[in-house]
C-alpha cells in the first residue's frame, strides 16, 4: 500500500492525500495529522506509512503510525535527495509528542489547571527534554513525583502525571523496560480507583511494551496487559480497538520460546 502524502503549511493548514484537515478546538494541525493517521491504521488493522512535508522547502521524511496511535521516524527517506537531509525539528518534535501520547502520558478529557509552582517545574522538566538533557530532565521528574507522592498520595492526578513524565523520558532514552514499567504502574493505578481513562492508559502501557526485547519481561509485563484488560473487558468497558491490541498481545505471548 502506498504511503499517505501529508503536507503541513507554515500557516498551520495540513491536507492528507491532497484533501484538506480541519482541526478540532485546542487541537494543533499535528495532532490532527497523527490522530487521522490513527484512525486509518485502526481502520486497516496495521501501521501505516506517510510522507510527511512539513513547511516550504522542509525535508521529507517517513513517518509509521500504529493502530494503537504509537508512531515512529523510519530510517529511510520518502524521496531521493541530493544530499542526506536530517528531519526538520518539528518532525522529530511530532513524532516524540506523538509517542508521549500514545504510549506513555496519562489522557485528560480536559485541561486541568496547575498550580503555578508545579506548572513551572513541568515546563522546565520539558524544556530539558526539548534540549536533549535527558538524564537532568529524567532525575527531575522522579523528584517531582517523589514529592507529590509523598504531599499528596500516589493516586493524586499530579502525581499520576509526573510518573506517565517519567516513562516519557524513559521512553526517549531508549529505556523501553523502564518505560514499560512505569506506564503500567499508571495503568495499574487507572484501572484499580476505576477511572475512564483506565482503558486507554492500559492500551499506552502497550505501546511501551511492544518495544520490549527481551522475552521474560515480554512474557511478565504482556500477562499484566491482559490481566488489566480482563478487568476491564469484565465491567464493559472496552472498545474494539483495544480487543484486537489484546488480541496481539496474545499472539506475541504464544509465540514466546517453551523455555521462556
Amino acid at each position: 500500500m502506498a504511503p499517505f502524502a501529508v503536507r503541513i503549511s507554515d500557516e498551520g493548514l495540513a491536507e492528507i492525500d491532497g484533501e484538506p484537515l480541519v482541526t478540532d478546538p485546542g487541537q494543533s494541525v499535528h495532532e490532527a495529522v497523527l490522530d487521522r493517521l490513527q484512525q486509518y491504521a485502526e481502520q486497516r488493522g496495521v501501521a501505516v506509512e506517510a510522507t510527511v512535508t512539513d513547511g516550504p522547502g522542509a525535508a521529507h521524511f517517513v513517518l509509521e503510525v500504529s493502530p494503537d496511535g504509537s508512531s515512529r521516524l523510519l530510517d529511510r527517506p520518502s524521496t531521493p535527495a541530493p544530499a542526506p537531509a536530517p528531519a526538520p525539528a518539528s518532525a522529530v518534535a511530532t513524532a516524540i509528542a506523538r509517542a508521549r501520547a500514545a504510549a506513555t502520558a496519562p489522557p485528560a478529557p480536559a485541561p486541568r489547571p496547575l498550580p503555578s509552582q508545579l506548572a513551572g517545574r513541568i515546563a522546565h522538566i520539558n524544556a530539558l527534554a526539548t534540549a536533549g538533557r535527558l538524564a537532568e530532565a529524567s532525575a527531575e521528574a522522579t523528584a517531582l513525583r517523589e514529592g507529590l507522592t509523598r504531599s499528596a498520595g500516589t493516586e493524586h492526578p499530579d502525581a499520576l502525571e509526573a510518573r506517565a513524565m517519567e516513562a516519557y523520558l524513559a521512553h526517549l532514552r531508549g529505556d523501553h523496560r523502564e518505560a514499560t514499567v512505569l506506564a503500567l504502574s499508571v495503568a495499574r493505578i487507572l484501572c484499580g480507583t476505576g477511572d475512564p481513562q483506565a482503558p486507554a492508559a492500559v492500551m499506552r502501557a502497550a505501546a511501551a511494551w511492544q518495544r520490549l526485547e527481551e522475552d521474560r519481561a515480554v512474557e511478565i509485563h504482556g500477562n499484566e496487559l491482559l490481566h488489566m484488560w480482563g478487568r476491564l473487558h469484565g465491567d464493559g468497558r472496552l472498545g474494539p480497538a483495544d480487543e484486537r491490541l489484546a488480541q496481539r498481545v496474545r499472539d506475541r505471548l504464544e509465540a514466546l520460546p517453551a523455555h521462556v
